[in-house]
C-alpha cells in the first residue's frame, strides 16, 4: 500500500500537479508585493532537462532597483530575476476554515543561480520554500486569479514552521502596498498575483443534427492591475 502510495505521488509530481494550477508553457501575468510598491513580472510551468525531469515552476520578477514604467509581463523579462522551483508536494490544510477557502499549501525546491547566472541544486543555499495559494477562477472573463504567498528560503530542509503565518497574508485580497499590515506578515514574505486564461478553456457546446455551437469567453483586454480592482469586489 505505501509502495503504491509513492508511485500515485511520483506520478502527480512527474504531471506537474504539485504546482499551481497552470497550463502547461502557458505564460501568465504576474504582480507582487514584498517590501515595495508594487511589481510585475511573469510565471509559467515548463521542463528544464539540466535540472530535473518533472515540470518546474518558473517565476520572473522585477528587480527592485529596475521597475518597469509600463508593465512589460512577459513579454519582456530583461530586467527581471528569474526563480525556478520544483514542487515538492501540495496538501490541502489541516484548518477546516482554510480548507472552505480553497487554500493550498505547497513545499518547494528553489534552484538557485550561480555567479555565471546558471541554475542548480545547493542545499547549503536558502533553497527550501513554504508557499499557500488559492485559485479563483472567473468564467466570465475566461481567466484564473492564483493568489499566492512565498515564506523566506530555509537551507539544507524543508520545515513546516515555513508555512506559519503565510494565510494571514491571502486574507487582504487588494494588491496594495501597506507597511502597517506588512508588519504582521512573516520575515522574508512575499505576496504574488499571477493571472492567466483558464485552462482548460471553458466552453459551451451545444449539438443538433444540423449545426454545431461553440462559445468562449475571451480574457478582457485590460492591464492585470486594473483587472484586479474590476474584480476585487467578486473575490470569494
Amino acid at each position: 500500500m505505501w509502495y503504491l502510495f509513492l508511485c500515485v505521488a511520483e506520478k502527480e509530481k512527474r504531471s506537474g500537479r504539485f504546482c499551481p494550477p497552470m497550463g502547461y508553457k502557458e505564460k501568465y501575468e504576474v504582480a507582487f508585493v514584498d517590501n515595495a510598491p508594487p511589481m510585475y513580472g511573469c510565471a509559467y510551468l515548463d521542463h528544464d532537462w539540466n535540472l530535473s525531469d518533472v515540470p518546474l515552476f518558473h517565476l520572473w520578477l522585477e528587480r527592485p532597483e529596475e521597475p518597469s514604467i509600463i508593465p512589460t509581463y512577459c513579454k519582456n523579462t530583461s530586467n527581471m530575476n528569474h526563480y525556478i522551483f520544483e514542487c515538492l508536494s501540495n496538501d490541502e490544510s489541516a484548518n477546516p476554515e482554510e480548507v472552505e477557502k480553497g487554500f493550498q499549501y505547497m513545499s518547494l525546491f528553489e534552484y538557485k543561480p550561480n555567479k555565471y547566472g546558471q541554475h542548480g541544486s545547493n542545499t547549503n543555499e536558502p533553497s527550501f520554500r513554504c508557499a499557500v495559494y488559492v485559485a479563483d477562477e472567473y468564467k466570465n472573463y475566461g481567466v484564473v486569479v492564483i493568489r499566492m504567498a512565498l515564506s523566506r528560503g530555509k537551507t539544507e530542509h524543508f520545515n513546516i514552521k515555513q508555512c506559519e503565518g503565510l494565510s494571514n497574508i491571502l486574507t487582504n485580497r487588494n494588491l496594495i502596498y501597506d507597511p502597517k499590515s506588512q508588519q504582521d506578515w512573516p520575515e522574508g514574505a512575499s505576496y504574488v498575483f499571477v493571472m492567466g486564461d483558464l485552462q482548460p478553456k471553458r466552453r459551451t457546446t451545444t449539438t443538433t443534427t444540423t449545426t454545431t455551437t461553440t462559445t468562449t469567453t475571451e480574457k478582457p483586454s485590460v492591464s492585470f492591475y486594473h483587472f484586479l480592482f474590476m474584480i476585487r469586489g467578486e473575490l470569494p
